[in-house]
Parts: structure tokens; C-alpha cells; sequence
């Protein structure tokens, strides 16, 4: 039976584990970002799920539509757009003294509520490949519910 000779191959598994380990460690990198990124939309998407709903039911109170929407955000770097069948807020709300009641927000029109945030990315590989920040935007639609046309 033949022997085979070890001193050769000194030091070759830690070699090997060595160039592995960077690619494993980058991988891992780019997973966490990811995963943070994922947590964000998410938050953004029930933040302006949050606003609609509340805006379906009562869409004459802008701010507290938007505070509504930015509550449970981490931080005040969100911009929140509320839109009135293609309006802004408080234009689609401004009365008609003759009728009093709202110029174009009341039941079955539609309700936007928009959110805008730059996600930071902490990684610096995947930050050479996507930049220091990437835009992310979340749109809901609702109707509304109340209150009725005149």
C-alpha cells in the first residue's frame, strides 16, 4: 500500500476556507441588507395602508390622515402624499360656501395615499452595485366611504 504524502497539502483546507469565507461572508452581507430593505417596504406599505383606511372613513382630515400613516414610522425621513381623486387634500376639501359641503372628496371617489423614503445601505459592497441609497415608493389606493354626495 502506497503513502501518501501530506506535506504538500499543508495548509491547503484553511487556504480553501479562507477564499470560501469571503464569498460566504458577502452573500451573508448582501442577505441583511435585503432583509432590512424588505422590512421597510413592509413598514411603508401598512403605514400607507393605515392612512387609506382612515382616510376611506374620514377623508376631510388631511393632517391627521398623514400623522395617521407616519405614526408607527422609525423616523420623520418619509414623505407622505394624500391625493383626493387626483387632488391634493385640502383642495379636493375646499367648500362650496353655496352648498356646504366638499367640492370633490365624498363616497366612491378615490383616495392615494403615497409614501417616498431612501433606504440607506449599510453594506458596502452592495452600495457600490445600487449607490448609498435606493428610492423606495408605495402607493394605496382606497375608496372612500363617506360622507355621501349631495
Amino acid at each position: 500500500m502506497k503513502k501518501m504524502n501530506r506535506t504538500t497539502e499543508k495548509g491547503q483546507s484553511l487556504m480553501e476556507l479562507a477564499l470560501v469565507l469571503v464569498f460566504i461572508l458577502i452573500l451573508l452581507a448582501g442577505v441583511v441588507d435585503l432583509g432590512r430593505m424588505m422590512f421597510e417596504y413592509l413598514t411603508m406599505r401598512d403605514a400607507a395602508q393605515e392612512g387609506a383606511g382612515y382616510g376611506a372613513v374620514y377623508p376631510s382630515y388631511c393632517g391627521q390622515i398623514i400623522e395617521r400613516a407616519t405614526q408607527n414610522m422609525p423616523d420623520n425621513t418619509y414623505n407622505v402624499v394624500v391625493l383626493v381623486d387626483g387632488m391634493s387634500c385640502e383642495a379636493a376639501w375646499t367648500a362650496d360656501k353655496s352648498l356646504a359641503r366638499p367640492a370633490h372628496g365624498c363616497e366612491n371617489k378615490e383616495i392615494l395615499i403615497s409614501i417616498d423614503h431612501n433606504f440607506s445601505v449599510t453594506m458596502p459592497l452592495l452600495s457600490a452595485f445600487t449607490g448609498p441609497t435606493v428610492p423606495m415608493h408605495v402607493e394605496i389606493k382606497d375608496r372612500i366611504v363617506r360622507p355621501a354626495c349631495n
